[in-house]
């Protein structure tokens, strides 16, 4: 076998077994060669296709214009979105496919021909699926945890050094019975520490419920922990009801905002606390409780002790274990985790398969985060609301974030990016003359919705143009 016919071989094994579509045309454009995957995305037999010149079977081919310019596939003109006319694929939906396209040349340097590696838009779609998941299964290495999560600490998602210390504090913790006082700035995470330590306690099989201190008014707050007698005050339910140290008992009460409760509250509080007892208003007799405490706030509480605004006795018995939790902006390393995560979920949910693009994922790790993990799934979720069908870009994130995508001149990532833009912006200015410059019907041609076809036209600079009659 000689080591052309070798070469042969592996090449049509490897047409026939990719879930691409390739085609090779001879230095006039007539087709030489197309696999299979082409031919079904065509609707096309493959001796149908042979021997015909590629504009007869692709009206819109760019494949004349790449022999003309004897393009090598590198440079800004490599990645181009290729349209397709009315009828020329098999699903209507499939109105374009990426397209790599480069000229092929013999040992003289003489041109023998061109070829060009499509990706088509479902494909592109279930790719996006393949490479979410394995970034997860990246970034969950050596995490020690299924970050869908068994509850407990296997749930609070990082890898940074500082939230390894954090999980491994929190689970010696829910060893006892102590209790604890979770500081940190909203968002990020106290509730799940909170939840963490009761689902790696003893009390796991008990309740674990929750009271915001600060979403309560103050004259609602004592009934709301400790519960009423009937006819305690005008509109009391008929018979009573219980408070929410009635309600854990046997488990976890988790305080969150403390440092909102109101003063004379506190020292009700820090009775009960002292006495395993509580009094429902308007009642008489006391009522034995067993709860673990777990209180949180994003305020210092030693600043508010020295003003007299939060009691030091009280605050000693709640903070017998510490637990600060960590921002998001003290370990970037973690940000496209949880990135990663929350996507994850919103894929699975609506049935997608949306990827980051490397800018964004260049500007989320840029981005100081000031409403931690809470504002960052904010920025996905609003992101994946506004972005096409495979990918989110710069346009989907909110200014706040999108101007911090950095920037290095000369880089690799940001040649790349020039290239796809510069021919986005060409294909719409192409649809948009083809549609009489109307950018409905020019977005109903290229499979966008006219809203996502505005904001890439505003990105990349492409304005309508007047047309002469």
């Amino acid at each position: 076998m000689t080591e052309d016919h070798r070469y042969r071989l592996i090449f049509e094994e490897f047409l026939d077994k990719t879930e691409d579509g390739f085609i090779v045309v001879d230095r006039e454009g007539v087709i030489t060669d197309i696999n299979q995957n082409y031919c079904d995305f065509l609707a096309k037999r493959r001796e149908d296709v042979v021997g015909r010149p590629i504009g007869s079977v692709i009206t819109t081919t760019s494949m004349y214009d790449v022999l003309a310019r004897r393009h090598r596939g590198d440079g800004s003109d490599g990645v181009y979105i290729q349209p397709y006319g009315q009828g020329e694929t098999r699903d209507e939906a499939e109105v374009y496919a990426v397209a790599n396209r480069f000229c092929v040349f013999d040992e003289e340097g003489k041109l023998i021909g061109a070829a060009a590696h499509m990706k088509f838009r479902q494909r592109a779609v279930d790719t996006a699926r393949e490479i979410s998941e394995a970034e997860l299964r990246y970034f969950k290495e050596g995490d020690g945890a299924d970050l869908a999560g068994a509850g407990g600490f296997a749930d609070l998602i990082g890898k940074d050094p500082k939230i390894l210390e954090l999980k491994r504090v929190g689970a010696q913790a829910a060893k006892t019975d102590f209790p604890v006082l979770i500081t940190g700035e909203t968002g990020t995470g106290k509730e799940v520490v909170a939840r963490a330590i009761h689902l790696e306690s003893g009390r796991r099989e008990g309740p674990f419920v929750a009271v915001n201190c600060g979403a309560i008014p103050d004259n609602l707050l004592e009934s709301e922990l400790f519960g009423y007698e009937e006819g305690a005050f005008t509109g009391a339910r008929k018979g009573g009801k219980p408070g929410k140290f009635q309600l854990a008992n046997g488990g976890t009460l988790f305080l969150d905002e403390i440092g909102d409760m109101p003063f004379p509250l506190q020292v009700k509080l820090l009775r009960v606390l002292q006495d395993q007892q509580v009094e429902r208003v308007g009642g008489e007799a006391p009522v034995p409780v067993d709860v673990r405490i777990v209180a949180a706030t994003r305020q210092d509480l030693q600043l508010m002790m020295a003003q007299g605004r939060f009691r030091e006795d009280l605050y000693y018995r709640l903070a017998v274990i510490n637990i600060e939790t960590i921002p998001l902006r003290d370990r970037p390393g973690d940000i496209l985790l949880h990135a990663a995560v929350y996507l994850r979920e919103l894929n699975r949910k609506y049935k997608t398969g949306i990827l980051l693009s490397d800018r964004v994922k260049g500007c989320l790790r840029a981005y100081l985060w000031p409403g931690n993990v809470r504002e960052l799934q904010n920025v996905i979720a609003g992101a994946y609301a506004s972005c096409g069908q495979v990918l989110i870009d710069l346009e989907d994130l909110p200014p706040k974030v999108a101007c911090r995508a950095p920037v290095t001149a000369g880089s690799d990532g940001g040649r790349l990016a020039d290239v796809v833009g510069a021919y986005e912006a060409e294909v719409i200015r192409q649809a948009l003359r083809r549609n009489g410059e109307n950018v409905q019907a020019a977005a109903r041609e290229l499979g966008v919705e006219r809203s996502l076809l505005y904001k890439k036209m505003k990105r990349l600079g492409v304005t309508i143009q007047r047309v002469v009659r």
